[in-house]
Protein backbone atom coordinates (compact mmCIF):
# COMPACT_ATOMS: atom_id res chain seq x y z
CA UNK A 1 0.00 0.00 0.00
CA UNK A 2 1.14 3.65 -0.97
CA UNK A 3 2.98 5.22 1.58
CA UNK A 4 0.78 7.98 1.48
CA UNK A 5 -2.88 7.34 -0.06
CA UNK A 6 -4.12 9.45 -2.34
CA UNK A 7 -8.08 11.66 -1.55
CA UNK A 8 -10.10 10.79 -4.54
CA UNK A 9 -12.97 13.66 -5.78
CA UNK A 10 -15.13 12.85 -7.95
CA UNK A 11 -17.27 15.25 -10.01
CA UNK A 12 -19.88 14.48 -11.99
CA UNK A 13 -22.21 16.34 -14.09
CA UNK A 14 -25.90 14.65 -15.30
CA UNK A 15 -26.52 14.29 -19.36
CA UNK A 16 -23.22 16.58 -20.30
CA UNK A 17 -22.40 16.21 -23.59
CA UNK A 18 -18.67 15.75 -24.52
CA UNK A 19 -18.48 18.70 -26.61
CA UNK A 20 -20.21 21.11 -23.94
CA UNK A 21 -17.08 22.13 -22.73
CA UNK A 22 -13.96 25.03 -23.95
CA UNK A 23 -11.36 22.41 -23.40
CA UNK A 24 -12.73 20.12 -25.87
CA UNK A 25 -12.84 22.57 -28.42
CA UNK A 26 -16.34 24.38 -28.34
CA UNK A 27 -16.79 27.94 -29.10
CA UNK A 28 -20.06 28.20 -27.27
CA UNK A 29 -19.37 26.96 -23.76
CA UNK A 30 -18.04 28.67 -21.17
CA UNK A 31 -16.17 26.29 -18.90
CA UNK A 32 -12.99 28.12 -17.14
CA UNK A 33 -12.81 25.96 -14.29
CA UNK A 34 -12.72 22.71 -16.33
CA UNK A 35 -10.47 24.16 -19.14
CA UNK A 36 -8.18 24.71 -15.78
CA UNK A 37 -8.61 21.48 -14.60
CA UNK A 38 -7.83 20.06 -18.46
CA UNK A 39 -5.05 21.98 -18.13
CA UNK A 40 -3.60 20.49 -15.20
CA UNK A 41 -4.05 16.71 -15.81
CA UNK A 42 -5.31 14.96 -18.99
CA UNK A 43 -8.93 15.21 -20.80
CA UNK A 44 -9.51 11.53 -22.00
CA UNK A 45 -11.07 12.85 -25.67
CA UNK A 46 -12.69 9.68 -26.66
CA UNK A 47 -14.49 8.45 -22.91
CA UNK A 48 -17.99 6.84 -23.53
CA UNK A 49 -20.28 5.35 -21.25
CA UNK A 50 -21.05 2.04 -21.32
CA UNK A 51 -25.23 1.96 -20.81
CA UNK A 52 -26.87 5.98 -21.71
CA UNK A 53 -28.66 6.20 -18.90
CA UNK A 54 -28.84 7.57 -15.66
CA UNK A 55 -29.12 3.84 -13.53
CA UNK A 56 -27.32 1.62 -15.68
CA UNK A 57 -24.24 4.35 -16.31
CA UNK A 58 -24.10 4.74 -12.48
CA UNK A 59 -24.16 0.92 -11.95
CA UNK A 60 -21.59 0.34 -14.54
CA UNK A 61 -19.53 3.60 -12.74
CA UNK A 62 -20.00 2.24 -8.87
CA UNK A 63 -18.87 -1.38 -9.33
CA UNK A 64 -17.23 -1.24 -12.69
CA UNK A 65 -19.54 -4.43 -14.11
CA UNK A 66 -21.40 -3.98 -17.06
CA UNK A 67 -25.01 -4.50 -16.97
CA UNK A 68 -25.27 -7.59 -17.74
CA UNK A 69 -23.42 -8.07 -14.15
CA UNK A 70 -25.42 -5.39 -12.06
CA UNK A 71 -28.90 -6.07 -14.12
CA UNK A 72 -29.80 -2.90 -14.66
CA UNK A 73 -30.20 -2.36 -18.25
CA UNK A 74 -31.75 1.07 -18.29
CA UNK A 75 -33.60 3.14 -15.48
CA UNK A 76 -34.52 -0.05 -12.99
CA UNK A 77 -33.12 -2.90 -15.18
CA UNK A 78 -35.04 -5.99 -16.53
CA UNK A 79 -36.75 -6.45 -13.27
CA UNK A 80 -37.93 -3.12 -12.59
CA UNK A 81 -37.32 -0.19 -10.09
CA UNK A 82 -37.06 -1.81 -7.36
CA UNK A 83 -35.61 -5.16 -8.29
CA UNK A 84 -33.02 -6.33 -6.31
CA UNK A 85 -28.89 -5.90 -8.32
CA UNK A 86 -26.25 -8.36 -7.62
CA UNK A 87 -23.96 -7.29 -4.78
CA UNK A 88 -20.65 -6.81 -6.18
CA UNK A 89 -17.52 -4.20 -4.18
CA UNK A 90 -18.25 -0.87 -5.03
CA UNK A 91 -16.08 2.31 -5.07
CA UNK A 92 -16.71 3.00 -1.41
CA UNK A 93 -16.87 -0.35 0.12
CA UNK A 94 -13.27 -1.31 -1.27
CA UNK A 95 -12.09 2.47 0.06
CA UNK A 96 -13.79 1.44 3.33
CA UNK A 97 -11.75 -1.14 4.11
CA UNK A 98 -8.63 0.92 3.06
CA UNK A 99 -9.82 2.91 5.72
CA UNK A 100 -10.53 6.28 3.73
CA UNK A 101 -13.56 8.34 4.63
CA UNK A 102 -16.24 8.27 2.29
CA UNK A 103 -18.85 11.02 1.48
CA UNK A 104 -21.53 11.39 -1.07
CA UNK A 105 -22.99 14.68 -2.28
CA UNK A 106 -26.01 14.76 -4.76
CA UNK A 107 -27.60 12.89 -7.02
CA UNK A 108 -27.01 9.06 -7.22
CA UNK A 109 -29.78 7.44 -8.51
CA UNK A 110 -29.57 4.32 -6.67
CA UNK A 111 -32.98 4.32 -4.97
CA UNK A 112 -31.49 5.46 -1.40
CA UNK A 113 -29.21 2.38 -1.12
CA UNK A 114 -25.82 3.54 0.31
CA UNK A 115 -23.80 1.40 -1.44
CA UNK A 116 -20.73 1.77 1.18
CA UNK A 117 -21.29 5.59 1.88
CA UNK A 118 -20.28 6.16 5.24
CA UNK A 119 -22.55 9.26 4.87
CA UNK A 120 -24.54 11.30 2.34
CA UNK A 121 -26.75 14.13 1.44
CA UNK A 122 -28.83 13.31 -1.45
CA UNK A 123 -30.60 15.62 -4.30
CA UNK A 124 -32.78 13.54 -6.10
CA UNK A 125 -35.72 13.51 -8.88
CA UNK A 126 -38.97 13.23 -8.80
CA UNK A 127 -39.22 13.08 -4.81
CA UNK A 128 -42.46 12.07 -3.00
CA UNK A 129 -41.82 12.54 0.09
CA UNK A 130 -39.85 15.40 1.94
CA UNK A 131 -38.00 13.26 4.45
CA UNK A 132 -36.07 11.88 2.01
CA UNK A 133 -34.08 14.39 0.52
CA UNK A 134 -31.65 16.21 1.84
CA UNK A 135 -32.12 19.48 -0.38
CA UNK A 136 -35.48 19.73 -0.10
CA UNK A 137 -35.08 19.49 3.83
CA UNK A 138 -32.38 22.75 3.11
CA UNK A 139 -35.03 24.81 1.07
CA UNK A 140 -37.84 24.38 3.72
CA UNK A 141 -35.95 24.98 6.36
CA UNK A 142 -34.43 28.08 4.40
CA UNK A 143 -37.79 29.24 3.73
CA UNK A 144 -37.75 29.05 -0.31
CA UNK A 145 -41.54 27.70 -1.23
CA UNK A 146 -40.63 26.78 -4.58
CA UNK A 147 -42.55 23.06 -5.46
CA UNK A 148 -40.22 21.92 -7.99
CA UNK A 149 -36.36 23.40 -7.47
CA UNK A 150 -35.23 21.45 -10.67
CA UNK A 151 -37.98 23.17 -12.83
CA UNK A 152 -41.14 21.74 -14.22
CA UNK A 153 -41.17 18.03 -15.89
CA UNK A 154 -44.41 16.76 -17.38
CA UNK A 155 -45.86 19.19 -20.45
CA UNK A 156 -42.62 21.53 -20.19
CA UNK A 157 -40.10 18.86 -19.53
CA UNK A 158 -37.73 19.06 -22.37
CA UNK A 159 -39.40 23.47 -22.93
CA UNK A 160 -37.47 26.51 -22.07
CA UNK A 161 -37.82 27.42 -18.56
CA UNK A 162 -36.30 29.40 -15.19
CA UNK A 163 -35.88 28.32 -11.88
CA UNK A 164 -37.53 30.53 -9.17
CA UNK A 165 -34.97 29.30 -6.30
CA UNK A 166 -32.50 32.03 -5.07
CA UNK A 167 -28.90 31.40 -6.57
CA UNK A 168 -27.46 30.57 -3.48
CA UNK A 169 -29.83 28.16 -2.51
CA UNK A 170 -29.92 26.46 -5.93
CA UNK A 171 -29.25 22.87 -6.30
CA UNK A 172 -25.42 23.30 -8.07
CA UNK A 173 -24.65 25.75 -5.46
CA UNK A 174 -25.63 23.35 -2.74
CA UNK A 175 -23.76 20.37 -4.13
CA UNK A 176 -20.88 22.94 -3.90
CA UNK A 177 -21.00 24.22 -0.46
CA UNK A 178 -22.06 20.49 0.96
CA UNK A 179 -18.85 19.37 -0.50
CA UNK A 180 -16.61 22.07 0.68
CA UNK A 181 -18.17 21.93 4.66
CA UNK A 182 -17.22 18.31 3.84
CA UNK A 183 -13.32 19.12 2.97
CA UNK A 184 -13.21 21.76 5.50
CA UNK A 185 -14.56 19.41 8.50
CA UNK A 186 -12.44 16.85 6.88
CA UNK A 187 -8.91 19.03 6.99
CA UNK A 188 -9.81 20.27 10.53
CA UNK A 189 -11.04 16.74 12.12
CA UNK A 190 -9.55 14.06 10.05
CA UNK A 191 -6.89 15.14 8.28
CA UNK A 192 -4.94 11.95 9.13
CA UNK A 193 -6.94 9.25 6.96
CA UNK A 194 -7.64 9.82 3.53
CA UNK A 195 -11.07 10.57 1.63
CA UNK A 196 -13.33 9.80 -1.07
CA UNK A 197 -15.70 12.39 -2.05
CA UNK A 198 -18.17 11.95 -4.74
CA UNK A 199 -19.43 15.50 -5.53
CA UNK A 200 -23.10 14.41 -7.93
CA UNK A 201 -24.44 17.55 -9.82
CA UNK A 202 -28.36 16.79 -11.46
CA UNK A 203 -27.65 19.63 -13.99
CA UNK A 204 -27.65 19.75 -16.98
CA UNK A 205 -30.32 17.23 -16.98
CA UNK A 206 -33.43 18.41 -18.22
CA UNK A 207 -35.72 20.35 -17.16
CA UNK A 208 -33.38 23.09 -18.87
CA UNK A 209 -34.11 25.27 -15.56
CA UNK A 210 -31.49 27.47 -14.89
CA UNK A 211 -31.70 29.97 -11.96
CA UNK A 212 -31.00 33.37 -12.41
CA UNK A 213 -28.99 35.35 -13.50
CA UNK A 214 -27.42 31.71 -15.20
CA UNK A 215 -30.85 31.68 -17.22
CA UNK A 216 -29.67 34.66 -19.55
CA UNK A 217 -26.05 34.17 -20.00
CA UNK A 218 -26.09 32.85 -23.03
CA UNK A 219 -28.04 34.82 -25.79
CA UNK A 220 -29.91 32.64 -28.13
CA UNK A 221 -28.95 33.47 -31.32
CA UNK A 222 -25.18 32.59 -30.48
CA UNK A 223 -26.34 28.84 -30.52
CA UNK A 224 -25.55 26.68 -33.21
CA UNK A 225 -28.41 24.80 -34.96
CA UNK A 226 -28.92 20.91 -34.39
CA UNK A 227 -27.37 18.57 -36.75
CA UNK A 228 -29.38 16.61 -38.78
CA UNK A 229 -32.61 18.31 -37.05
CA UNK A 230 -34.30 17.31 -40.08
CA UNK A 231 -34.04 13.51 -40.15
CA UNK A 232 -36.59 11.71 -41.55
CA UNK A 233 -38.85 9.80 -39.25
CA UNK A 234 -39.15 6.65 -40.88
CA UNK A 235 -35.00 6.72 -41.00
CA UNK A 236 -35.13 6.11 -36.91
CA UNK A 237 -35.66 2.90 -35.45
CA UNK A 238 -39.03 2.51 -33.18
CA UNK A 239 -37.39 3.16 -29.63
CA UNK A 240 -35.92 6.29 -30.83
CA UNK A 241 -39.14 7.73 -31.86
CA UNK A 242 -40.19 8.64 -28.34
CA UNK A 243 -37.17 10.70 -28.01
CA UNK A 244 -38.11 13.07 -30.93
CA UNK A 245 -41.52 13.55 -28.86
CA UNK A 246 -40.19 14.67 -26.15
CA UNK A 247 -39.11 17.98 -27.80
CA UNK A 248 -42.88 18.41 -28.52
CA UNK A 249 -41.69 20.24 -32.23
CA UNK A 250 -38.51 22.36 -30.72
CA UNK A 251 -36.26 21.06 -33.41
CA UNK A 252 -38.47 22.45 -36.13
CA UNK A 253 -38.74 25.86 -34.18
CA UNK A 254 -35.10 27.32 -34.74
CA UNK A 255 -36.33 30.19 -32.01
CA UNK A 256 -37.65 27.84 -29.11
CA UNK A 257 -34.76 25.01 -29.82
CA UNK A 258 -32.13 27.69 -29.49
CA UNK A 259 -33.35 28.76 -26.34
CA UNK A 260 -33.43 25.44 -25.10
CA UNK A 261 -29.56 25.37 -26.06
CA UNK A 262 -29.05 28.76 -24.46
CA UNK A 263 -30.18 27.56 -21.48
CA UNK A 264 -28.47 23.67 -21.78
CA UNK A 265 -24.92 26.05 -22.00
CA UNK A 266 -26.71 28.01 -19.11
CA UNK A 267 -26.83 25.14 -16.40
CA UNK A 268 -23.04 23.78 -17.96
CA UNK A 269 -21.83 27.03 -16.92
CA UNK A 270 -23.34 27.04 -13.20
CA UNK A 271 -21.91 23.87 -13.08
CA UNK A 272 -18.37 25.02 -14.17
CA UNK A 273 -18.59 27.98 -11.35
CA UNK A 274 -19.92 25.05 -8.46
CA UNK A 275 -16.70 23.16 -9.52
CA UNK A 276 -14.74 26.11 -9.58
CA UNK A 277 -15.49 26.76 -5.94
CA UNK A 278 -14.42 23.19 -4.91
CA UNK A 279 -11.77 22.87 -6.42
CA UNK A 280 -10.45 26.86 -5.13
CA UNK A 281 -11.27 24.86 -1.70
CA UNK A 282 -8.92 22.08 -2.23
CA UNK A 283 -6.18 24.33 -3.35
CA UNK A 284 -6.78 26.63 -0.24
CA UNK A 285 -6.84 23.24 2.06
CA UNK A 286 -3.60 22.23 0.62
CA UNK A 287 -4.57 18.97 -0.68
CA UNK A 288 -4.54 19.54 -4.40
CA UNK A 289 -1.27 17.80 -4.43
CA UNK A 290 -2.17 14.58 -3.16
CA UNK A 291 -5.88 14.31 -4.37
CA UNK A 292 -6.87 12.35 -7.48
CA UNK A 293 -9.58 14.87 -9.47
CA UNK A 294 -12.02 12.99 -11.84
CA UNK A 295 -14.61 15.13 -13.58
CA UNK A 296 -17.02 13.26 -16.01
CA UNK A 297 -21.02 12.72 -16.88
CA UNK A 298 -23.01 9.45 -17.21
CA UNK A 299 -23.91 9.90 -20.62
CA UNK A 300 -24.50 12.78 -22.77
CA UNK A 301 -27.38 14.53 -24.42
CA UNK A 302 -28.81 14.67 -28.26
CA UNK A 303 -29.88 18.39 -27.58
CA UNK A 304 -32.06 18.75 -31.28
CA UNK A 305 -29.29 16.28 -33.02
CA UNK A 306 -30.83 14.03 -35.21
CA UNK A 307 -34.38 15.25 -34.44
CA UNK A 308 -34.52 13.74 -30.72
CA UNK A 309 -34.20 14.49 -27.39
CA UNK A 310 -32.22 12.64 -24.10
CA UNK A 311 -30.02 9.94 -24.31
CA UNK A 312 -30.82 6.18 -24.64
CA UNK A 313 -29.21 6.14 -28.49
CA UNK A 314 -26.50 4.96 -29.96
CA UNK A 315 -25.57 8.29 -31.45
CA UNK A 316 -21.99 10.30 -30.63
CA UNK A 317 -24.10 12.96 -28.69
CA UNK A 318 -25.59 10.71 -26.41
CA UNK A 319 -22.77 7.75 -25.54
CA UNK A 320 -19.91 9.87 -25.72
CA UNK A 321 -18.72 12.26 -22.13
CA UNK A 322 -16.22 14.44 -20.92
CA UNK A 323 -13.78 12.59 -18.24
CA UNK A 324 -10.54 14.48 -16.94
CA UNK A 325 -8.17 13.44 -14.35
CA UNK A 326 -5.93 15.30 -12.54
CA UNK A 327 -3.14 13.77 -10.03
CA UNK A 328 0.02 16.52 -9.79
CA UNK A 329 2.85 14.40 -10.67
CA UNK A 330 1.18 11.30 -11.69
CA UNK A 331 -1.18 12.48 -14.62
CA UNK A 332 0.42 14.17 -17.49
CA UNK A 333 -0.57 17.66 -17.37
CA UNK A 334 -2.19 19.81 -20.73
CA UNK A 335 -2.47 16.09 -22.12
CA UNK A 336 -5.08 15.02 -24.59
CA UNK A 337 -5.40 11.17 -24.27
CA UNK A 338 -6.95 9.84 -27.54
CA UNK A 339 -7.42 5.96 -26.09
CA UNK A 340 -10.55 4.41 -26.20
CA UNK A 341 -12.10 4.96 -22.20
CA UNK A 342 -15.15 4.31 -20.36
CA UNK A 343 -16.75 5.05 -17.35
CA UNK A 344 -15.89 1.39 -16.63
CA UNK A 345 -12.06 2.51 -15.91
CA UNK A 346 -13.15 4.47 -12.83
CA UNK A 347 -13.18 2.04 -10.40
CA UNK A 348 -9.60 0.29 -11.79
CA UNK A 349 -7.83 3.48 -11.80
CA UNK A 350 -9.10 4.29 -8.29
CA UNK A 351 -7.82 1.02 -7.15
CA UNK A 352 -4.81 1.72 -9.15
CA UNK A 353 -4.57 4.74 -7.28
CA UNK A 354 -5.93 3.82 -3.57
CA UNK A 355 -4.11 0.16 -3.16
CA UNK A 356 -7.54 -0.80 -1.66
CA UNK A 357 -8.39 -5.10 -0.80
CA UNK A 358 -9.94 -6.24 -3.36
CA UNK A 359 -11.40 -9.76 -3.63
CA UNK A 360 -9.31 -11.54 -6.10
CA UNK A 361 -11.95 -14.31 -6.87
CA UNK A 362 -14.42 -12.18 -8.48
CA UNK A 363 -14.51 -12.48 -12.22
CA UNK A 364 -12.00 -9.79 -13.92
CA UNK A 365 -13.45 -6.02 -14.03
CA UNK A 366 -13.65 -5.24 -17.95
CA UNK A 367 -11.66 -1.89 -17.48
CA UNK A 368 -8.05 -0.89 -16.75
CA UNK A 369 -6.72 1.85 -14.88
CA UNK A 370 -6.34 5.27 -16.29
CA UNK A 371 -2.89 5.49 -14.59
CA UNK A 372 -1.66 3.25 -16.66
CA UNK A 373 -0.43 2.59 -20.71
CA UNK A 374 -3.46 2.70 -22.41
CA UNK A 375 -5.02 -0.71 -23.32
CA UNK A 376 -4.97 -2.77 -26.49
CA UNK A 377 -9.24 -1.65 -27.43
CA UNK A 378 -10.06 -2.31 -31.03
CA UNK A 379 -13.45 -1.17 -30.05
CA UNK A 380 -16.05 -0.45 -26.95
CA UNK A 381 -19.32 -1.96 -26.98
CA UNK A 382 -22.26 -0.03 -25.80
CA UNK A 383 -25.79 -1.41 -24.67
CA UNK A 384 -29.10 -0.05 -23.60
CA UNK A 385 -32.47 -1.77 -22.82
CA UNK A 386 -33.94 -5.33 -22.99
CA UNK A 387 -36.15 -7.30 -25.47
CA UNK A 388 -37.36 -4.81 -28.09
CA UNK A 389 -36.20 -1.61 -26.55
CA UNK A 390 -32.29 -3.36 -26.60
CA UNK A 391 -29.27 -1.96 -29.07
CA UNK A 392 -26.12 -3.31 -28.97
CA UNK A 393 -23.38 -0.54 -30.48
CA UNK A 394 -19.62 -1.30 -31.50
CA UNK A 395 -17.74 1.66 -31.55
CA UNK A 396 -14.54 2.94 -31.52
CA UNK A 397 -12.97 6.43 -32.39
CA UNK A 398 -13.10 6.18 -36.17
CA UNK A 399 -16.18 3.42 -37.05
CA UNK A 400 -19.54 2.43 -35.10
CA UNK A 401 -21.93 -0.11 -35.90
CA UNK A 402 -25.33 -0.72 -34.48
CA UNK A 403 -27.95 -3.46 -34.01
CA UNK A 404 -31.30 -2.69 -32.83
CA UNK A 405 -33.54 -5.51 -31.55
CA UNK A 406 -37.04 -3.65 -32.66
CA UNK A 407 -37.01 -4.52 -36.69
CA UNK A 408 -33.23 -5.47 -36.64
CA UNK A 409 -32.48 -2.48 -38.07
CA UNK A 410 -28.68 -1.63 -38.46
CA UNK A 411 -26.56 0.84 -38.90
CA UNK A 412 -22.85 2.02 -39.27
CA UNK A 413 -21.03 4.94 -39.46
CA UNK A 414 -17.93 6.03 -40.88
CA UNK A 415 -16.92 8.35 -38.32
CA UNK A 416 -13.31 9.75 -39.23
CA UNK A 417 -15.20 11.10 -42.36
CA UNK A 418 -18.90 11.62 -41.18
CA UNK A 419 -18.39 12.90 -37.73
CA UNK A 420 -22.22 13.96 -37.66
CA UNK A 421 -23.42 10.29 -38.68
CA UNK A 422 -25.60 11.51 -41.90
CA UNK A 423 -24.99 8.11 -43.40
CA UNK A 424 -25.73 5.22 -42.88
CA UNK A 425 -23.68 2.78 -44.25
CA UNK A 426 -25.21 -0.39 -43.43
CA UNK A 427 -28.59 0.47 -45.95
CA UNK A 428 -26.20 0.87 -48.22
CA UNK A 429 -26.29 -1.70 -51.65
CA UNK A 430 -22.74 -2.03 -50.77
CA UNK A 431 -21.80 -1.50 -47.42
CA UNK A 432 -18.13 -1.42 -46.29
CA UNK A 433 -16.58 -5.13 -45.29
CA UNK A 434 -15.88 -3.62 -41.89
CA UNK A 435 -19.63 -3.71 -41.19
CA UNK A 436 -20.12 -7.35 -41.91
CA UNK A 437 -17.04 -8.11 -39.59
CA UNK A 438 -18.36 -5.43 -37.02
CA UNK A 439 -21.87 -7.05 -36.90
CA UNK A 440 -20.08 -10.58 -36.40
CA UNK A 441 -18.02 -9.27 -33.71
CA UNK A 442 -21.44 -7.13 -32.00
CA UNK A 443 -22.99 -10.61 -31.67
CA UNK A 444 -20.24 -12.16 -30.11
CA UNK A 445 -19.85 -9.98 -27.71
CA UNK A 446 -23.59 -9.64 -27.02
CA UNK A 447 -23.16 -13.50 -26.33
CA UNK A 448 -20.35 -13.71 -24.16
CA UNK A 449 -20.94 -10.07 -22.20
CA UNK A 450 -24.13 -9.30 -23.08
CA UNK A 451 -27.39 -10.08 -22.31
CA UNK A 452 -26.63 -13.78 -24.08
CA UNK A 453 -29.31 -16.09 -24.45
CA UNK A 454 -32.13 -12.84 -23.96
CA UNK A 455 -31.09 -11.27 -26.96
CA UNK A 456 -29.52 -14.08 -29.05
CA UNK A 457 -30.49 -17.07 -30.31
CA UNK A 458 -28.71 -19.85 -32.87
CA UNK A 459 -29.08 -17.78 -35.56
CA UNK A 460 -27.43 -14.01 -34.79
CA UNK A 461 -29.25 -11.45 -32.58
CA UNK A 462 -32.67 -12.13 -32.07
CA UNK A 463 -35.37 -9.68 -33.58
CA UNK A 464 -38.50 -8.14 -32.09
CA UNK A 465 -41.67 -6.98 -34.69
CA UNK A 466 -41.41 -2.98 -35.27
CA UNK A 467 -44.03 -1.03 -34.79
CA UNK A 468 -45.50 0.66 -37.66
CA UNK A 469 -45.19 4.15 -38.63
CA UNK A 470 -48.88 4.64 -38.72
CA UNK A 471 -50.70 7.66 -37.74
CA UNK A 472 -50.54 6.92 -33.71
CA UNK A 473 -46.83 6.46 -33.97
CA UNK A 474 -46.09 9.98 -36.27
CA UNK A 475 -48.40 11.62 -33.51
CA UNK A 476 -46.69 9.98 -30.63
CA UNK A 477 -43.39 11.00 -32.30
CA UNK A 478 -44.74 14.56 -32.81
CA UNK A 479 -45.41 14.68 -29.12
CA UNK A 480 -44.78 13.02 -25.90
CA UNK A 481 -46.24 13.56 -22.47
CA UNK A 482 -45.18 12.07 -19.24
CA UNK A 483 -46.79 13.12 -15.49
CA UNK A 484 -43.48 12.50 -13.58
CA UNK A 485 -43.18 15.19 -11.30
CA UNK A 486 -42.29 14.10 -7.72
CA UNK A 487 -45.40 14.63 -5.47
CA UNK A 488 -44.25 15.54 -2.16
CA UNK A 489 -45.69 19.01 -2.03
CA UNK A 490 -48.65 17.08 -2.10
CA UNK A 491 -48.15 14.91 0.33
CA UNK A 492 -47.26 17.26 3.48
CA UNK A 493 -48.75 16.55 6.52
CA UNK A 494 -51.58 19.20 8.06
CA UNK A 495 -50.30 22.24 9.62
CA UNK A 496 -46.30 21.71 7.44
CA UNK A 497 -44.67 24.87 9.20
CA UNK A 498 -43.13 26.05 6.21
CA UNK A 499 -45.37 27.32 2.72
CA UNK A 500 -44.64 25.78 -0.71
CA UNK A 501 -46.08 27.29 -4.12
CA UNK A 502 -49.15 25.98 -6.10
CA UNK A 503 -48.54 23.90 -8.94
CA UNK A 504 -50.25 26.80 -11.14
CA UNK A 505 -47.89 29.40 -9.16
CA UNK A 506 -45.46 27.61 -9.89
CA UNK A 507 -46.25 26.91 -13.92
CA UNK A 508 -46.38 31.32 -14.38
CA UNK A 509 -43.34 32.00 -12.84
CA UNK A 510 -41.29 29.00 -14.92
CA UNK A 511 -42.35 30.35 -17.72
CA UNK A 512 -42.94 34.36 -17.14
CA UNK A 513 -39.64 34.96 -19.27
CA UNK A 514 -40.13 32.46 -21.98
CA UNK A 515 -41.07 34.12 -25.25
CA UNK A 516 -40.44 31.35 -27.48
CA UNK A 517 -43.08 28.86 -25.83
CA UNK A 518 -46.82 29.05 -27.08
CA UNK A 519 -49.41 26.26 -25.91
CA UNK A 520 -50.35 25.98 -29.40
CA UNK A 521 -47.40 24.53 -30.02
CA UNK A 522 -47.39 22.09 -27.33
CA UNK A 523 -48.97 18.98 -26.82
CA UNK A 524 -51.78 19.87 -23.99
CA UNK A 525 -54.43 17.68 -25.40
CA UNK A 526 -52.07 14.60 -24.88
CA UNK A 527 -51.08 16.23 -21.46
CA UNK A 528 -54.66 16.70 -20.12
CA UNK A 529 -55.47 13.45 -21.36
CA UNK A 530 -52.62 12.25 -19.49
CA UNK A 531 -53.83 13.89 -16.07
CA UNK A 532 -52.15 16.64 -16.59
CA UNK A 533 -53.93 20.31 -15.57
CA UNK A 534 -53.07 24.07 -16.52
CA UNK A 535 -56.00 25.43 -14.30
CA UNK A 536 -55.53 28.68 -12.72
CA UNK A 537 -52.16 28.87 -14.77
CA UNK A 538 -51.68 32.02 -17.36
CA UNK A 539 -52.44 29.57 -19.93
CA UNK A 540 -55.80 28.40 -18.97
CA UNK A 541 -56.81 31.73 -18.35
Amino acid sequence: MPAERPNVLLLMADQLRHDALGCAGSSTARTPNLDRLAAEGTRFSQAVTPTPICMAARYSLLTGRRARETGVTANGGPGGPDAPTPLWPTLMTCLNDAAYTTRGVGKFHFGRRPFGFQHQELMEECIDCLAHDDYLKHLQRSGVPTRFPQGLRDLLYYQPQTSGVPEPRSQNRWVADCSNAFLEEHAAYDGGRPFFLWSSWIAPHPPFAPVEPWDDVFDPDDMPPPVYADRPLESLPAPARAHRGRLDGAHLDPPRMRRIAALYHGQVAHVDACVGSVLDRLDALGLSKNTLVLFLSDHGEMLGDHGLSQKNTPYEASVRIPLIARWPGRIPAGAVDDRLACLTDVLPTVLDAADPPFPTELPPLPGASLLAPAPEREAHVIDFGHDDQRWVCRRSDKEKYVFWASGGREEAYDLAADPHELENLAERDDPPAWVARWRAAALAWEREHGLGDRSTDATGFRVWPEPPLDDAARAAAAGRVEINDGRWADRLPPGHPHPVESAAEAFDRAIAKETTLDPTKLSVDAYFAAGGSLAGTAWNR
